[in-house]
């Protein structure tokens, strides 16, 4: 998932548009019935429908459409821009992903050379200098994005998968 937006493919969006809604709702119905003929009572077969039909919300977005289909990673050189750049909890440093219109975003990480992802060092260009200063310094780390997505392309057919950005 991008950063801060949310994609037609975030839980949210997915399960309220298009047919989706349709297919949730005649899932819980054909759930509803067959735990009724299986318990037997209403009241528990409405629990079981419910407590099914929730872990269904929550698995699905996150553990099953993922991988449904394989995801595109590509890596290619990044300029940090410090105006533009998204800073996680940990360290991290995140540049926003541009040239993907409707791609599903899984991870936008900045790397090192060596692969290992990015974390922000205390650095003095950085800490005490200027933003320009803290920009050379970030220019001299040779930095890459690595991005994992599923193309908008391959939910919608409409022609073949685009090569990594």
């Amino acid at each position: 998932m991008s950063v801060g937006t949310l994609t037609r493919f975030s839980p949210v969006l997915f399960g309220a548009r298009d047919i989706a809604p349709a297919g949730y709702a005649a899932f819980a119905f054909a759930l509803g019935v067959t735990a009724g003929v299986l318990v037997r009572r209403l009241l528990p077969a409405m629990v079981v429908t419910l407590a099914v039909f929730l872990a269904v919300q929550v698995i699905m977005p996150n553990l099953v459409r993922p991988h449904l289909l394989p995801a595109v990673t590509a890596t290619e050189a990044v300029t940090v821009n410090l105006s533009t750049a998204i800073v996680g909890h940990n360290g991290t440093v995140a540049v926003p992903v541009t040239g993907l219109p409707g791609a599903w975003i899984f991870s936008n990480q900045t790397i090192t050379p060596s692969g290992r992802v990015f974390v922000l060092p205390d650095v003095p260009a950085c800490a005490s200098g200027t933003q320009q200063q803290c920009q050379a310094w970030y220019a001299t780390q040779h930095l890459r994005r690595q991005i994992s997505y599923q193309p908008a392309s391959a939910w919608t057919g409409t022609g073949s998968r685009p090569r990594p950005c």
